[in-house]
């Protein structure tokens, strides 16, 4: 008798379990319906997560491991109307049945807010996110002798060709963040890691996806010239530009920058702006269509509009998963010096009352060409700076 009270008992504890997490998810759902504008099926929205969510459970057999993220893609773009990528059907779109993926390529510099932009673009249904290729470089690629290897390593990747790249897969063996940030892939690998350093199976994974993203803070713009001249790739290229002041607060919190020169310096920073400014003139004379700039406080103060632009730009529909991104991630604060939880409209300006103005006055001195290309103000003095009525950011034009 007692060990069927027993049995009953674990029973019972086992089914109130999963009620209650049922019940915090359907709270989760019920909180974004108002703002998605639509309902959901709750029963549906689970079992697709659930799907989502399955990890690799160990099996050698590399085909049906394939198979699984081909339904699980599928799940994921059950509802995508594919005409708004210029496609009828997901196979269009696939490089492993000869399609052509829709690609995208951030450039940007450390703490320009790109982190943030990565993830409104790899929140896009079955996204495949490269982030940061060249995260162990401490300097600015932005000639021989490493422009070369690096753009080769770039056409590569965009083109799911791992082979020969024993150097990235080396890196990523000790730091993971390359692989955690691409949540698709990682979901794959993460409980048999053996499976992101294999080339072959690398190769495979990534024809599987027909969306792909890629970061990158170390890779001046003008170099982008060598893969928007490669028809196979079809690239779009986003420049992300923040108001140098900003940018140098936020990297006062990185304690690799303090001993490099490109981090910490304003004249290097102000001069990659400069250059990059030069490039986007010509690279919008010769690929038209192909180029979109993004400032960071335009993002930040109106993100839903601005992503819409960019959205429209990079021909990508599933808006109503980044709608739900934005809302969790620009209405309130995760500490973290890569957090993208952010009340977002207090950032850009933040630097108006955190930094010195003798410090100021030196970036500004520094940066006088690079605010004025880009339309940024300057601040007369400290009460100037910290007045209510110095809105730094002013119009700029590419001519």
């Amino acid at each position: 008798m007692l060990r069927r009270i027993e049995i009953s008992t674990l029973c019972f504890a086992f089914s109130f379990s999963v009620l209650l997490i049922i019940l915090i998810r359907y709270t989760d759902n019920v909180n974004y319906l108002p703002f998605i504008g639509r309902n959901v099926n709750l029963i549906e929205e689970i079992q697709l997560q659930e799907s989502i969510l399955t990890n690799y459970d160990g099996s050698p057999n590399i085909e049906k491991l394939l198979e699984r993220t081909r339904r699980e893609i599928k799940s994921e773009l059950r509802n995508y109307n594919f005409t708004s990528s210029g496609v009828n059907r997901l196979e269009d779109l696939l490089l492993e049945s000869g399609g052509q993926p829709k690609r995208s390529v951030i450039i940007s510099s450390w703490r320009s807010g790109s982190t943030f932009l990565g993830q409104i673009l790899n929140v896009m249904p079955a996204n495949y996110y490269h982030y940061e290729p060249f995260f162990e470089h401490k300097l600015q690629i932005s000639g021989p002798p490493l422009a070369d290897k690096a753009s080769k390593m770039v056409n590569n990747l965009l083109k799911c060709n791992y082979v020969d790249m024993e150097d990235y897969f080396e890196y990523r063996k000790r730091d993971l963040d390359q692989f955690t940030h691409n949540t698709r892939l990682w979901n794959i690998c993460k409980h048999k890691l053996e499976l992101c350093y294999d080339a072959d199976i690398m190769n495979k994974i990534c024809k599987l996806f027909p969306f792909q993203s890629m970061k990158l803070v170390r890779y001046r713009l003008r170099l982008v010239q060598n893969i928007l001249e490669d028809h196979q790739l079809n690239i779009r290229v986003v420049l992300l530009i923040r108001d140098p002041r900003g940018v140098l607060q936020s990297r006062r919190h990185l304690d690799f920058c303090q001993k490099a020169p490109d981090c910490r310096e304003p004249e290097r920073l102000c001069a990659d702006m400069v250059n990059d400014y030069v490039a986007a003139k010509q690279l919008m004379l010769d690929y038209p269509g192909r180029l979109k700039i993004v400032r960071y406080e335009e993002l930040a103060f109106n993100p839903k509009g601005e992503t819409l632009e960019l959205y429209k730009f990079l021909k990508l529909g599933g808006l109503q998963s980044v709608e739900k991104f934005l809302y969790s991630h620009t209405n309130v604060k995760i500490a973290g010096v890569t957090s993208t939880y952010r009340i977002t409209r207090d950032i850009p300006f933040k630097w108006k009352h955190l930094l010195d103005f003798k410090y100021v006055a030196k970036i500004q001195m520094a940066c006088k060409e690079a605010m004025s290309l880009w339309g940024y103000r300057k601040a007369e003095n400290a009460t100037h700076m910290k007045s209510i009525e110095f809105y730094p950011v002013d119009q700029y034009v590419i001519v």
